[in-house]
């Protein structure tokens, strides 16, 4: 009759992990949801920073990668840039690392960002990782 999408059932997919099972994944709503979003890309974080035994310098170097790459100065990346400014292989986990981050399913995000979360996984310290956060904002260097 309609050609009105057909409404799945939340349990049908998977929105903490961006596996689309037959719809459109929602953004989470109440405290609860957000907070459970919260911590499973935390715990991703975490495994992705440990599995590929990142460390502060890594994401320095990820970082200067990053500003190579980036010529037009958009400050987003593809999941091939991902991959390359990471130096990881693309993966299953790697995958889902950048889908958390490419909130519009545009296959792109902001590697600013990115690159901050996993500074919190790499086992720096809370100054190191606030003087990373303000390396990558302070694009003139002036301080």
């Amino acid at each position: 009759r309609s050609n009105t999408a057909k409404v799945v059932p939340s349990s049908n997919h998977d929105t903490l992990s961006g596996n689309n099972l037959g719809s459109i994944p929602s953004k989470p709503t109440t405290g609860q949801e957000i907070i459970e979003a919260r911590n499973s890309k935390r715990k991703l974080m975490d495994e992705f920073a440990r599995d590929h035994n990142l460390k502060p310098e890594s994401i320095k170097r990820a970082h200067r990668r990053f500003l190579a790459v980036d010529k037009n100065k958009s400050g987003v990346i593809d999941y091939t840039d991902f991959c390359e400014i990471l130096q990881v292989d693309p993966s299953p986990q790697c995958e889902e690392v950048f889908q958390k981050y490419d909130y519009n399913k545009a296959g792109l995000i902001d590697a600013k960002e990115v690159l901050i979360a996993l500074a919190n996984f790499t086992g720096a310290g809370k100054d190191d990782k606030l003087k990373f956060a303000f390396l990558l904002f302070d694009e003139d260097n002036n301080g």
